[in-house]
């Protein structure tokens, strides 16, 4: 997948379209042009850059304001360029942008970002040089409706600006609801466009006006219509499994299955390791196959070499496993040949309705069920929070810390390459279970 930065001439023109304020502009590639445009739009301008390679155009001296003669448009626009080809000398130029200065007013930020487990997520906050610094943004899943896109203005702690501060006025707080409705519908509408940012957004007491805009647009739309899976996710074979089977069982404490098999000797089903090369593990018996096991098995754990696991996932279809948690790394994110390993993964298992926690990930606690199927020896107290993460790290630092703490955990999920399943099956297998009272 190619991505490239729409200009700002073009990302003005899409705000255009769904009826979206902008300054009006111009594009001067010569000095010339630039006396012509500030003619037609008008004093004060402000000057920026074009050029797909440079995001932050101030960060290169790329910008300049308050110009207010064709004198100071014609040393602005040589400034610009000369800086520009000093700081960045391999970016390509394209001209530079002259847009009508508008007013000052409250600066605020609309964004937009794909995300491969929730869709499109449109941001919205302070803007201007704080959104950083600050951090006060609210986030929703598009489409929203307009009853979410109040609730998401009134809960950033700037709100009492857009209301009216000590001797402010409020400023236009429907006009502003209406902006940020036809933002997500373009966002949505647009199945190229992949991340975007207007910052800032000047609100003032009537109206607003998008004064600075970054769009990325993708060559391969995403297609909303096409599910991971034509299956649902079932969570009752992770909330009330009978028996787990470890793939990758080992004798070795130094290897992961070894710690898992560990870890799963307090649970109160059945535990079968498999491992073709031993008899007895931790005082189990052991398998050599998921075909020798002679009873029904509800949940696997993979824990062996990447290039081993789609043979694996092919014999758990056979037996008619489910849900498999494939520990294993080396996949999709240790580049192009794991991504095509992953791949062959997938299919086998969509193959069998076999649905793939993973890769590439801890594995998963469900302390009420007293089932630590991961390599973390610490296992957490029961709880009814439900805590996912793609980060193994971040999960192992929580569950220590829980314990000191007396936090208890009704499901801690790993959720690794997601390659199957996702932070969206996850929350639905969680918001059922009965145990879970906050995620």
């Amino acid at each position: 997948m190619s991505k490239r930065m729409l200009s700002e001439a073009e990302g003005y023109d899409l705000l255009g379209k769904y009826n979206i304020p902008v300054p009006e502009h111009r594009i001067a590639e010569s000095k010339e042009d630039a006396i012509k445009a500030v003619n037609e739009i008008g004093f004060p301008v402000v000057m920026k850059i074009v050029s797909p390679e440079i995001i932050h155009k101030s960060d290169v001296g790329g910008v300049v304001t308050e110009v207010r003669s064709e004198r100071e448009a014609i040393e602005s626009f040589e400034e610009i360029i000369s800086r520009v080809k000093t700081r960045h000398p391999e970016a390509e130029i394209k001209g530079v942008i002259v847009e009508k200065q508008m007013p000052s007013g409250l600066e605020l930020i609309i964004g937009g970002k794909s995300d491969s487990s929730f869709g499109k997520v449109i941001t919205f906050g302070l803007g201007g040089k704080l959104v950083e610094l600050l951090k006060d943004i609210a986030l929703r899943v598009i489409p929203i409706d307009t009853d979410e896109i109040g609730k998401m203005i009134r809960e950033i702690k700037a709100y009492s600006l857009i209301k009216g501060y000590r001797d402010e006025p409020p400023k236009d707080e429907e006009g502003l609801a209406k902006i940020i409705e036809s933002i997500s519908r373009l966002f949505y509408e647009n199945s190229n466009l992949i991340e975007f940012d207007i910052n800032p957004l000047i609100l003032y007491e009537k109206g607003a006006c998008a004064v600075d805009t970054r769009f990325i647009v993708s060559d391969q739309p995403e297609d909303r219509d096409r599910e991971k899976t034509p299956r649902k996710f079932s969570g009752e074979m992770t909330l009330y499994p009978e028996s787990i089977a470890v793939v990758g069982a080992s004798s070795n404490p130094n290897k992961v299955g070894y710690a898992v098999l560990r870890n799963l000797l307090s649970f109160p089903g059945k535990v079968y390791p498999v491992n073709p090369n031993r008899k007895e593990i931790l005082g189990l018996p052991v398998y050599p196959s998921l075909a020798s096991i002679p009873d029904k098995v509800a949940l696997l754990v993979v824990a062996v070499p990447a290039e081993i696991v789609p043979d694996i996932v092919d014999q758990a279809g056979k037996k008619d496993i489910k849900l498999a948690v494939v520990i294993s790394a080396g996949f999709r994110e240790t580049g192009e040949k794991g991504k095509i390993l992953e791949d062959k993964m997938i299919e086998i298992a969509q193959r069998y309705n076999l649905r793939i926690i993973g890769p590439n990930c801890l594995g998963i606690m469900l302390p009420h069920k007293r089932i630590n199927a991961t390599f973390d020896p610490i296992s957490p107290k029961p709880g009814h929070i439900a805590f996912i993460s793609q980060s193994g790290a971040i999960i192992t630092t929580v569950v220590d810390w829980s314990i000191p703490e007396e936090v208890g955990f009704s499901a801690v999920i790993s959720v690794g390459n997601q390659a199957d399943l996702g932070f969206v099956d996850y929350l639905e297998f969680t918001e059922k279970d009965k145990e879970t009272k906050a995620i």
